[in-house]
């Protein structure tokens, strides 16, 4: 019964994030990587460009530009019905997933000051999500 609840959620959550649906691998494998990074376009490229002008940015690092839109695409998921989540709960939700990474050892995660998950947040809901409770 929770898995078909789990399934649920999950169902109403790609019908609610217009970019969960794209056309794209069903699956996304994430390393670090020197080579040169293709841009961005449409809701990655605003949520990116937002991010940027708070000063968060990926350092030209495709590893780093993924893991911040993975955090934008949870951030939707989080806040989107069934069970919406308050932007508090979902900035230190971001906060512990990415400070997380970075006591793992991963040399790439940015720590992530409380302001800094806000505005990816707040950038997450502009780009992929704008029906979600700001």
């Amino acid at each position: 019964m929770a898995a078909l609840a789990g399934l649920i959620s999950v169902g109403v959550y790609l019908s609610r994030d217009k970019t969960a649906m794209s056309p794209g691998p069903a699956t996304v494998t994430v390393s670090a990587s020197s080579a040169a990074n293709a841009p961005a376009d449409g809701a990655d490229a605003q949520f990116l460009s937002t991010l940027d002008s708070y000063g968060i940015t990926d350092s030209g690092k495709a590893a780093i530009r993924q893991r911040f839109m993975e955090l934008g695409h949870h951030t939707c998921f989080l806040m989107l019905p069934p069970r919406p989540e308050p932007l508090e709960s979902t900035v230190n939700n971001i906060l512990a997933a990415q400070n997380q990474d970075k006591a793992a050892g991963n040399p790439w995660p940015k720590g992530f000051s409380h302001d800094d998950a806000l505005h990816l947040a707040q950038a997450a809901v502009v780009a992929y999500c704008p029906g979600a409770a700001k």
